[in-house]
Protein backbone atom coordinates (compact mmCIF):
# COMPACT_ATOMS: atom_id res chain seq x y z
CA UNK A 1 0.00 0.00 0.00
CA UNK A 2 1.62 3.29 -1.10
CA UNK A 3 2.09 6.42 0.94
CA UNK A 4 0.44 9.52 -0.49
CA UNK A 5 1.78 13.03 -0.06
CA UNK A 6 -0.58 15.94 -0.56
CA UNK A 7 -0.02 19.63 -0.03
CA UNK A 8 -2.51 22.05 1.47
CA UNK A 9 -2.10 25.63 0.28
CA UNK A 10 -3.68 28.49 2.13
CA UNK A 11 -5.74 30.84 0.00
CA UNK A 12 -7.52 34.06 0.95
CA UNK A 13 -11.01 33.55 2.32
CA UNK A 14 -10.19 30.65 4.60
CA UNK A 15 -10.41 27.85 2.04
CA UNK A 16 -7.44 25.73 1.09
CA UNK A 17 -6.27 24.18 -2.13
CA UNK A 18 -5.09 20.55 -2.08
CA UNK A 19 -2.71 19.09 -4.63
CA UNK A 20 -1.30 15.59 -4.98
CA UNK A 21 2.48 15.73 -4.64
CA UNK A 22 3.06 12.04 -5.25
CA UNK A 23 2.74 8.38 -4.30
CA UNK A 24 5.67 6.59 -2.67
CA UNK A 25 6.38 2.97 -1.80
CA UNK A 26 8.23 3.76 1.44
CA UNK A 27 7.58 6.14 4.29
CA UNK A 28 11.17 7.41 3.97
CA UNK A 29 10.55 8.45 0.36
CA UNK A 30 7.27 10.13 1.29
CA UNK A 31 8.95 12.05 4.10
CA UNK A 32 11.73 13.14 1.75
CA UNK A 33 9.15 14.47 -0.73
CA UNK A 34 7.34 16.38 2.03
CA UNK A 35 10.61 17.86 3.24
CA UNK A 36 11.49 18.96 -0.29
CA UNK A 37 8.20 20.87 -0.52
CA UNK A 38 9.04 22.80 2.64
CA UNK A 39 12.69 23.33 1.67
CA UNK A 40 11.66 24.64 -1.74
CA UNK A 41 9.27 27.16 -0.23
CA UNK A 42 11.78 28.34 2.37
CA UNK A 43 14.50 28.82 -0.25
CA UNK A 44 12.12 30.72 -2.52
CA UNK A 45 11.27 33.33 0.13
CA UNK A 46 14.64 33.56 1.87
CA UNK A 47 16.10 37.06 1.96
CA UNK A 48 19.56 38.16 3.08
CA UNK A 49 19.81 38.68 6.85
CA UNK A 50 16.36 37.13 7.44
CA UNK A 51 15.99 35.68 10.93
CA UNK A 52 14.73 32.18 11.56
CA UNK A 53 11.65 33.65 13.25
CA UNK A 54 10.84 35.77 10.20
CA UNK A 55 11.36 32.87 7.81
CA UNK A 56 9.19 30.56 9.89
CA UNK A 57 6.49 33.21 10.20
CA UNK A 58 6.30 33.44 6.41
CA UNK A 59 6.12 29.65 6.10
CA UNK A 60 3.39 29.54 8.73
CA UNK A 61 1.40 32.23 6.89
CA UNK A 62 1.85 31.16 3.27
CA UNK A 63 3.69 27.86 3.01
CA UNK A 64 2.19 24.71 1.56
CA UNK A 65 1.58 22.11 4.27
CA UNK A 66 2.51 18.58 3.19
CA UNK A 67 0.56 15.65 4.66
CA UNK A 68 1.50 11.97 4.39
CA UNK A 69 -1.14 9.28 4.62
CA UNK A 70 -2.17 5.80 3.53
CA UNK A 71 -5.68 4.86 2.50
CA UNK A 72 -5.87 1.92 4.89
CA UNK A 73 -4.63 3.85 7.93
CA UNK A 74 -7.52 6.34 7.91
CA UNK A 75 -5.24 9.04 9.30
CA UNK A 76 -4.62 12.60 8.20
CA UNK A 77 -0.88 12.44 8.74
CA UNK A 78 1.22 9.34 9.48
CA UNK A 79 3.50 9.18 12.49
CA UNK A 80 7.08 10.05 11.68
CA UNK A 81 6.64 13.45 10.04
CA UNK A 82 5.49 16.77 11.43
CA UNK A 83 5.62 19.65 8.97
CA UNK A 84 5.61 22.23 11.76
CA UNK A 85 8.63 20.73 13.56
CA UNK A 86 10.53 20.18 10.33
CA UNK A 87 9.95 23.73 9.09
CA UNK A 88 10.95 25.21 12.45
CA UNK A 89 14.18 23.20 12.52
CA UNK A 90 15.03 24.06 8.89
CA UNK A 91 14.47 27.78 9.52
CA UNK A 92 16.92 27.57 12.40
CA UNK A 93 19.54 25.75 10.36
CA UNK A 94 19.13 28.00 7.31
CA UNK A 95 19.25 31.29 9.22
CA UNK A 96 21.33 30.28 12.24
CA UNK A 97 24.80 30.95 10.82
CA UNK A 98 23.72 34.39 9.56
CA UNK A 99 22.47 35.36 13.02
CA UNK A 100 25.71 34.16 14.64
CA UNK A 101 27.86 36.06 12.16
CA UNK A 102 25.89 39.27 12.71
CA UNK A 103 26.27 39.03 16.49
CA UNK A 104 30.10 39.06 16.32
Amino acid sequence: MPYYVEGLSKVPGGKGDVRRIGEYESLADAIKAAEQVIDGFLQSILEPDMTAADLFSKYNDRGEIPFIFRDGDKTLNVKGFNHFSYALARCGSICGPKANAAAK
